[in-house]
């Protein structure tokens, strides 16, 4: 497993939407070329009239989980496309958020991201084909 330095933790986070309350709610669990694990407590404004979490907001989170995997490759990138199966609706609570890359080419990668409760029921499932801008050293 990679070392979760301050400046791995601080590139990752670059994937999180600026919104504050959302990035003060992730905590980067662990790291390797390809993955990541987060944790996330859900900020109560991020609710439907449902009272549950908007949909929008499972989709930014599973879409920051697969731009930090890719990013632990040392590559800038963006979302190029995204199928989300959207499989239980949960109120605000803490959700563990999983990102892993399957494929890895020149210009894209293909990565599985699912989100589950702390009791591991599956909330959400996507898979992201991000495309690579580039090394990092290139931003």
């Amino acid at each position: 497993m990679t070392e979760l330095t301050p400046q791995l933790i601080e590139g990752l986070m670059n994937n999180v939407p600026p919104q504050q309350d959302f990035r003060q709610a992730v905590t980067i669990i662990s790291s390797d070329p390809g993955s990541v694990v987060y944790e996330i407590q859900v900020p109560q404004d991020q609710c439907n009239y449902h009272g549950t979490i908007f949909g929008g907001f499972v989709n930014c989170m599973l879409e920051a989980a697969a731009g930090m995997a890719t990013y632990a490759y040392g590559m800038n990138n963006v979302a190029i496309s995204c199928a989300t199966n959207f499989i239980r609706a949960v109120k605000p609570q803490l959700l563990t958020v999983s990102a892993h890359t399957t494929h890895k080419g020149r210009t894209t990668t293909v990565c599985h991201v699912d989100i589950k409760t702390s009791e591991g029921k599956l909330v959400a499932e996507s898979t992201f084909t991000m495309f690579l801008l580039g090394p990092l050293e290139s931003a």
